[in-house]
């Protein structure tokens, strides 16, 4: 006898007779044939239980609604449920119910003087292949959950997506061409401002490459619990990782990986590239070469006797302007077509590069660089990735005139923390009492929105933002940047009585404040996304200081 999902059988049917001919022939084939005469007791029967039936058997002339209004019921309530019409009506006579019954891809006709067995072969055939359709989605969906699970997991063993130091910093983005990523990040400090960065592609796709990249992220995040205060040369760590991989993931073949000691204080960068491109340092807008002898490795676990030796290093004089660039190889695939036929060409990838490192050193808009080059690249037309993506920027903290920086955690303490600073800085800059206090609301504004509506709980704790305000002629330019749920895309000036925008002010206010008092505050609001990033720049109206205004 059959049991369990899709073994019900609804009948509809004014015809007593009919409903128990049927019944009794579809209990004798193992269903469990639920009769009804209306259609409202079988649509309470399909409400009260959608996923158990395997399929309707209808006619099509039912008094005041017929089997196609009825059909229509049935959608809205379980869209993939096959309904049979069984119906004496005669196809020549021109009525159009065979069309009718063909719109509908899972709708069947059948007439009542079709013979049992091929009725019921019928059914039986339309519900087993339901079954079986159903259950391959169900573990489609099974799998989605349990690769979004992993996906997940994956971004909580990323470092946080930007970070700046007194003495230097780092922003990265990270883009999985599917649910879960091979490609790997991790940044670890080395006593004062000293970082580890590491950046590595695992060999192959899917769920195998994704677990190898968290057990490598794991065991890179324990190094700081192992003498993490202390300087280890990128070789020792390249040999401390393939033996990690000899002996935990020998399975998974091998791993490329740019292995990368920035020091700021000595001015240098010590790197090994393991099969990896190379580290791309940039100085003025231009490329300097910074591996003139060509020194390079064999990718970490390729083979089992490799040895990571001073030889295979190479040590990276840095100015204080220049700035280091890392990527995973799926950044050369990325192509403008499905195929990858149209690779991205080299050239522009480095024009398009070059000019923004030039331009965000100056501006202080570096720590938003990664996101607006894949940007970029993708209004050139080059937005089909072929492979996971990684992009890495570091150098040197600059300070910049007339320009202030920081990284920030979306934490209320961190919030209060960086507003109270920026309000020190404006007070530095010039600005009067009443200017510093409006700069400060915003920004807290800002980012208590954030708090409150921009991440859900789990991603609340590792989000960052970047923040930069800049004196501009009678107003503070004040810029964050984010990858929070992004806010209504308008760009808006004062008197802009968007009823729109209005709606989600009062949505989204933070502190019973909200973003109505901001908007008062402010001359202009703009907004840009790229990608994930969002980018909201207030220009707030500012005086000058007692102090100021007399010099």
């Amino acid at each position: 006898m059959m049991t369990g999902a899709t073994s019900r059988i609804l009948v509809v049917d004014d015809e007593r007779l009919i409903q128990l001919t049927l019944s009794a022939k579809l209990r004798r084939i193992g269903y469990t044939p639920v009769a009804v005469g209306d259609v409202d007791s079988a649509v309470k029967a399909l409400k009260e239980s959608p996923k158990s039936f395997g399929a309707v058997i209808t006619d099509i002339m039912m008094g005041d609604m017929d089997g196609f209004m009825f059909r229509d019921i049935v959608r809205g309530i379980e869209p993939a449920l096959p309904v049979f019409f069984l119906t004496a009506l005669d196809p020549e006579e021109g009525s159009g119910f065979l069309k009718r019954i063909m719109e509908d891809p899972i709708s069947y006709y059948l007439p009542k003087s079709v013979q049992s067995d091929v009725l019921l072969k019928r059914v039986q055939q339309v519900v087993a292949s339901r079954r079986v359709e159903r259950f391959i989605m169900d573990k489609i969906e099974e799998d989605r959950k349990s690769l979004g699970l992993a996906a997940h997991i994956q971004s909580c063993m990323l470092p946080a997506r930007a970070l700046m130091t007194p003495r230097g910093f780092y922003t990265m983005c990270w883009h999985p061409i599917d649910v879960v990523s091979g490609d790997l990040f991790e940044a670890v400090p080395f006593g004062t401002g000293t970082y580890l960065y590491v950046i590595g592609d695992i060999q192959g796709h899917g769920t195998s490459a994704a677990l190898a990249m968290t057990a490598v992220q794991s065991f890179l995040k324990n190094m700081r619990h192992r003498d993490g205060t202390h300087y280890i040369p990128p070789d020792e760590i390249a040999n401390m990782l393939h033996e990690f991989f000899r002996t935990n993931l020998a399975d998974v073949s091998y791993m490329t990986a740019l292995i990368c000691v920035h020091r700021p204080l000595l001015g240098e960068v010590r790197w090994i590239s393991c099969g990896a491109p190379d580290l791309t340092v940039l100085d003025g807008g231009r490329q300097i070469d910074s591996n003139p002898s060509r020194r390079g490795a064999l990718p970490i676990g390729l083979m089992p006797d490799t040895v990571y030796t001073d030889a295979d290093v190479v040590v990276t004089p840095l100015t204080k302007t220049a700035l280091c660039v890392a990527f995973t190889d799926g950044l050369m695939d990325l192509s403008s077509d499905d195929d990858g036929a149209e690779k991205l060409p080299m050239e522009l990838s480095h024009q398009v590069r070059d000019e923004l490192a030039a331009s965000s050193r100056t501006d202080g808009s570096i720590m938003s660089a990664p996101a607006r080059y894949m940007k970029a690249l993708e209004d050139y037309g080059f937005d089909k990735p072929q492979d996971d993506i990684t992009l890495l920027v570091f150098g040197a903290r600059l300070e910049l005139d007339g320009i202030y920086e920081a990284t920030a955690s979306v934490a209320p303490d961190d919030i209060d923390a960086l507003s109270s600073d920026v309000g020190r800085w404006c007070a530095a800059a010039g600005m009067d009492q009443e200017s510093a206090g409006r700069v400060e609301l915003v920004l807290e504004e800002k980012l208590m929105n954030l708090y409150d509506h921009g991440f859900d709980e789990r991603d609340r704790l590792r989000e960052v933002v970047n923040v930069r305000l800049r004196r501009r002629a009678g107003e503070a330019e004040l810029t964050v940047w984010d990858c929070g749920t992004a806010e209504p895309s308008l760009a808006v000036a004062a008197g802009d009585s968007s009823t729109a925008f209005e709606a989600a002010n009062r949505t989204m206010s933070g502190h019973g404040r909200g973003r109505l008092i901001v908007r008062e505050l402010c001359s202009g609001i703009e907004r840009n996304h790229y990608g994930r990033m969002n980018e909201t720049i207030y220009h707030i109206p500012v005086g000058l200081g007692a102090s100021a205004a007399g010099r």
